[in-house]
């Protein structure tokens, strides 16, 4: 069965969504990139470069003498890396298409392997693209972490997320990719492999709630059903994430890197 990308960057809010992604993650993905060293001269791929921020960052890094190459499978919202003279876009299904070889210091995804069922080939495809003591720098989710903490909502939370993981698990996502990222990159033959997680109280209102929120929203006609959840319980929840008595941790946002021997 081929991937149907659940959260296409079509929808009319797909926008406001990645804002809240960026804006929730950014900080820690690009902390991860300042210690692989990445600056001056570096070749970048951002691999579902989605709204275009850490594109804009490596931008900014690898300065006049490096280069960026920002793919997505829709690229509508990378309009403000149009002009970077150190940027390429490009409209990319990393599934189907080739990927330049021996090519990149750094290759990133966030958020993007667990969503494809060929996530073993496209990893292979990754590392091929790396130059001989390239870095890959991957960012996953895994649920593990993904509870109520508040005793408002605490019942609608618990049901509402074996919802979505139904909803992800019959569609190909791995919701627990996470925490196969060390090994998968060990037994791909990657050195200097290390990993940490990130998890965050989510209170309602939050940049993590609202990434919630407006993930529920697209998903609502994949949540709503038979054997799943009604419209009324989906309202409920799109009201505690913004409600600031409602607060839930967060799916581990779990950092894994290796370097290519060599180099």
């Amino acid at each position: 069965m081929p991937n149907q990308y659940l959260l296409d960057n079509a929808w009319s809010d797909g926008r406001a969504r990645l804002d809240a992604v960026e804006e929730f993650l950014d900080p820690g993905t690009i902390a991860l990139m300042e210690r692989r060293g990445v600056g001056a001269g570096w070749t970048c791929l951002e691999l579902g470069a989605g709204g275009g921020s850490i594109a804009k960052w490596l931008s900014s890094r690898v300065g006049a003498t490096g280069r960026v190459l920002a793919t997505d499978l829709d690229t509508r919202h990378l309009v403000d890396l149009v002009g970077l003279a150190n940027v390429e876009i490009l409209r990319h299904d990393i599934v189907a298409e080739p990927l330049r070889e021996a090519e990149f210091d750094l290759v990133h995804a966030r958020l993007v392997l667990e969503h494809l069922r060929e996530r073993d080939e496209v990893l292979r495809k990754l590392v091929r693209a790396l130059k001989p003591g390239g870095w890959l720098l991957l960012e996953s989710v895994d649920y593990a972490s993904a509870i109520a903490i508040s005793e408002r909502g605490a019942q609608e939370h618990t049901y509402s997320q074996a919802a979505r993981l139904r909803a992800f698990e019959a569609r190909g996502v791995d919701a627990n990719y996470g925490r196969r990222l060390p090994r998968a990159l060990r037994e791909i033959g990657l050195v200097d492999i290390g990993n940490e997680g990130r998890v965050f109280v989510m209170e309602g209102g939050s940049p993590g709630a609202r990434w919630f929120e407006l993930s529920m929203r697209q998903l609502r006609g994949w949540l709503v059903g038979e054997g799943g959840m009604l419209d009324s319980e989906v309202d409920r929840m799109l009201e505690l994430f913004a409600d600031p008595g409602w607060a839930a941790f967060s799916p581990i946002i779990v950092a894994c890197w290796g370097r290519v021997k060599g180099g």
